[in-house]
């Protein structure tokens, strides 16, 4: 893993680490299961369109660990999908993406509670895959093909999200939220270009609580 991913991570447990100590509060609290839907792009490449466009599919199982009644510090692994689309034809470059992200949470009210989330990510790439239709000689061509091995396997960035969660029973919350990462690492070795990843991505699940509420 990077060393600015470590830092990062790193930098954002410490920052929670006073909190914690002060109310002695840390435990695990619980497990969360969410699906939705993301919206990707490429940026800074010539290569790509330059805002996300790209829509795919994601699905997390997260883990919250408590630092007092506010916060939190929490991890998930997380399928995604990302990529790009061809500025010129109907083409979609498709990343699929095994990401553990880890972040701190904050929440307020009661029921619902709000929060807001801020950490870092790293992701291993899975497949990559260009499908759409092209041109060749002024007539459709079909493209559907591998390119895992043009693409680095290994990606990392910033995220930040919100939510909300709603109280259903003792033990279960529905959770909604949404977020946004980017990326800063190139994932792609073009001359003269700094292709990096971004996603916008909204999805709801449930949560259960193994701890404190």
């Amino acid at each position: 893993m990077s060393r600015k991913v470590i830092f990062l991570i790193a930098a954002i447990l410490i920052l929670a680490l006073p909190g914690a100590q002060a109310q002695k509060h840390s435990r695990f609290r619980y497990i969360g299961l969410d699906a939705g839907m993301t919206m990707a792009g490429i940026r800074s490449s010539a290569d790509y369109v330059s805002h996300a466009r790209n829509f795919g599919a994601r699905a997390a199982l997260s883990g919250n660990y408590s630092l007092s009644n506010t916060k939190s510090a929490e991890t998930a692994l997380v399928f995604e999908q990302k990529g790009g689309a061809d500025p010129v034809f109907d083409i979609a470059t498709n990343l699929n993406y095994l990401t553990l992200p880890v972040y701190f949470k904050m929440v307020a009210g009661d029921d619902p509670q709000l929060f807001i989330t801020a950490g870092a990510y790293a992701s291993r790439l899975i497949s990559a895959s260009r499908k759409g239709v092209g041109f060749a000689e002024g007539r459709p061509d079909t493209v559907n093909e591998k390119v895992t091995a043009r693409f680095r396997p290994f990606d990392y960035g910033l995220m930040a999200g919100g939510g909300m969660m709603i109280r259903l029973y003792e033990n279960f919350d529905f959770i909604v939220t949404s977020g946004v990462s980017v990326g800063l690492l190139k994932i792609d070795d073009l001359p003269g270009h700094n292709p990096r990843n971004y996603n916008l991505n909204i999805s709801a699940g449930y949560i259960y609580y193994i701890g404190i509420r």
